[in-house]
Formats: structure tokens, sequence, C-alpha cells
């Protein structure tokens, strides 16, 4: 399946994806039901920098980065319709976003060293060729400009279906190169859009970034909350959640981390 059939999906998901999940406008989320930037502090402070956010869907990362005073904030995404969605979202929090469709396989619509900080979260395992986004990411940002990403754990492709059947069987090959095509589901159990995308092993995005001249700084790997932990929290407080506690996924969440977080800075 190409961006192409990606980027369709996501224009049939958007309205419900956008209706169905709470997403935060006041910190930056990296995982359902887990921790945001304000507990781990993989961003820091962005006041003053030029950032650019790939894949960002309906905007709250990017309104959150213009809240937190980024001199200015790019967020580019493959899908009109949740670009639609982000506009509306960014004019009724009142922020300045310069918003623009497009592949972040294909960035030629932005200057050489032209941003400080590069952020991507959930967006780059649906590309077709990851070293080529790296490439690009190494273009446009300054030197000792700092990159961002936020993916699904490895290990999740290779273990979250065995763990959900009990199913010895039902474990992936963590070195397997195939994509995978898979529907979302609604509340209903009726499929809405079909995606393809692929798990990235630790060793692809490690030498990506070091073979377009950045340094790796921090891994994270979030612990998502426990079911005990929720029920003490208020879920408007989490940064991205559904409107009910799905139990199986938050227990699940608790044996295998859902992301991975890569933070680099370049040095040349």
């Amino acid at each position: 399946m190409s961006n192409e059939n990606n980027r369709q999906s996501w224009d049939k998901l958007s309205e419900y994806y956008q209706s169905s999940t709470g997403i935060s406008l006041t910190d930056i989320h990296y995982a359902p039901y887990s921790p945001g930037e304000k507990d781990l502090k993989v961003i820091g402070d962005v006041r003053g920098l030029d950032v650019i956010e790939l894949g960002c869907g309906g905007g709250q990362i990017a309104i959150v980065l213009s809240k937190m005073r980024a001199k200015s904030v790019t967020a580019l995404d493959i899908s009109e319709q949740q670009l639609i969605h982000a506009q509306k979202l960014a004019n009724r929090e009142n922020v300045s976003i310069t918003f623009q469709q497009g592949d972040m396989e294909d960035l030629s619509a932005f200057q050489e060293e032209s941003f400080d900080l590069v952020i991507s979260i959930h967006a780059i395992s649906y590309v077709r060729d990851v070293q080529r986004v790296f490439t690009e990411i190494g273009r446009i940002l300054r030197k000792n400009g700092r990159v961002v990403i936020c993916t699904i754990h490895p290990l999740q492709y290779v273990l979250w279906e065995a763990l959900e059947e009990d199913s010895l069987t039902k474990i992936q090959s963590y070195f397997s190169n195939e994509s995978s095509s898979w529907d979302w589901i609604d509340n209903t159990k009726t499929p809405i859009a079909t995606f393809t995308d692929r798990a990235h092993r630790y060793e692809e995005f490690v030498n990506s970034l070091i073979k377009n001249g950045m340094k790796l700084e921090r891994v994270i790997e979030p612990r998502g909350y426990s079911l005990d932990e929720l029920k003490k929290m208020d879920l408007q407080e989490i940064p991205y959640h559904n409107h009910m506690v799905d139990e199986k996924f938050t227990r699940i969440n608790q044996i295998i981390p859902f992301s991975i977080i890569y933070s680099a800075k370049k040095e040349k």
C-alpha cells in the first residue's frame, strides 16, 4: 500500500479519530494512557526556536509548541482532512501556525538549515522510505538543532498480538522488513479505514541518525499508567486517551512499552 492510500485512509478516519480520542492542548503526548512532555521533559524549552512537526495530524502538538512560545511553528501532514481540523483548532486556540500538506519523505519545500527543532510523533511508521526521511531531516536542521522522533516500539509488532491472545504462536519476527496492513476499527467493531505501516528496528533509527550527522542524546521507553494509577487520575490530565479506558491495552502496556522516543542533536 502506498503513501497515497494512507493519505486517503486518514482523510476517511479524521472525523471519527478526532471525536473519539482526547488529545491534550496543553501537553505533548507520546503514547496512550502514558506520561507526556511535562513529565518526561524530552523536548525542553522551545522559546525562540523555529520548529517543524512532521505528521501533525489534527494539530494538537503544534498548538502546544506554539503555546510553549516557539518562535515559529510549521506543521506538515499528508491528510487534507486532518489539516482542516488542525487549522480550525489553531484558530480556536488563537495561535499562529503554518500548516502545509505534504509527505515527510519530500521536504523540498523547506530550505536547508531552516529549523532548530524537528519533531514527529507516531507518523514515521507510515512512510515507505525511512532513510529518506532522516536525510531530509538532516538537511533542514540547523547545526546544533535537535530532532525528536517518537514511534511505535518494535516490541509492539513482535509481542502485542501474542500477549493480547495469550498465544506464543502469535509472536512475530523482530527482523522482518515486511509492511503490515490493518484496519482501524470503530467502537461498533466496524472497519473505517485500512493502513499500512512497518516496524523499525532500533538499529535502523540509530544508524540513520548517525549517518545524517546527528548524535543520539537520549532514548526513552515510557511506561504506561496502570489501571490502579488511572483510577486515581482524571482522564483529562492524561495527554492522550480514549473516552473509555481499554483495560486489556492498559495491562499489556505494563508489560511492553507502546512507544520509543529518540532525541538527537545535529553536529555537522
